[in-house]
């Protein structure tokens, strides 16, 4: 298959807390992360342990890099794995972090919190790469040239979030997770993901369960089916898998899922989809 210009790789699609061992193989077990890559330019959206192993592939090409990174919220299943990230040691990259502030913290304190030397050895100041740290909130609009542009909307989930979507030529990629549903669907959100190609969306509880875990912040796969229905989006891929499902539990899920509708798919570490 040729390579498109609009590439999104799956590298941590776990929520809560990874979970590596024999029952995760198939799907995997680290936290969010996913790659949009257009064209040359690298967008990466969430931090959580699989940039990892996303910042091991990248240091192999051995040239400077640039790139986005787009956090959802800086609950640690998104972060932790950002200490870890091989390009940021790198003297001469640069990277773009974009996230919320808080009342009284900046975005930029919140991801330096989790590498003060009490929880880790090296400082964010001594990483190496260049940061710019950007705040965003909900309903903005950016233009990221390149012809690229990204939108935000704020999550429905404990201390907030944001989701994104990225749009390029025609095309379009949102991502939607740690975001709770509401009993009807979510207008402003359907309008949101409205005829985009891809729409990854938080399916860490099913609706059997999800009445134990209200408040949570979470969703499940069958919302997700109605919201993307509803939105005229063309594909979903569940995401945020709940920690404590299993690789044949999530064999269940999807073929449940795909049995509503077809073009619908669980996230798989090392999963590609071109757009």
């Amino acid at each position: 298959m040729t390579k498109t210009d609009f590439q999104v790789i799956f590298w941590g699609v776990r929520g809560s807390i990874p979970v590596p061992g024999y029952d995760t193989l198939k799907y995997g077990g680290n936290t969010s992360c996913v790659q949009v890559q257009i064209r040359n330019r690298l967008f990466i959206f969430d931090a959580g342990s699989g940039i990892y192993s996303l910042g091991r592939e990248l240091v192999k090409s051995g040239q400077k890099l640039s790139g986005d990174i787009f956090i959802t919220h800086t609950h640690w299943d998104h972060i932790q794995g950002f200490p870890f990230f091989s390009p940021a040691f790198v003297k001469g990259n640069h990277f773009r972090l974009y996230g919320q502030s808080k009342i009284d913290t900046t975005f930029a304190e919140l991801m330096a919190g989790q590498m003060t030397y009490q929880h880790f050895p090296v400082s964010l100041e001594q990483m190496g790469a260049e940061f710019d740290f950007r705040e965003l909130d909900s309903g903005v609009h950016l233009e990221l040239g390149d012809g690229i542009s990204l939108n935000t909307i704020i999550n429905n989930h404990p201390n907030g979030g944001l989701s994104y979507r990225l749009d390029y030529q025609g095309r379009s990629c949102c991502y939607v997770t740690d975001t709770e549903h509401y009993p009807e669907i979510n207008e402003e959100l359907c309008r949101f993901v409205h005829n985009s190609d891809l729409v990854i969306y938080d399916t860490h509880f099913t609706d059997d369960e999800y009445h134990r875990y209200v408040g949570w912040g979470h969703s499940t796969w069958q919302e997700g089916i109605k919201l993307v229905e509803a939105a005229g989006a063309k594909r979903l891929v569940l995401f945020h898998h709940a920690n404590f499902r299993s690789d044949s539990e999530m064999e269940e899920i999807e073929k449940q899922a795909q049995a509503r509708m077809s073009n619908c798919v669980a996230a798989r570490e090392g999963m590609v989809i071109d757009l």
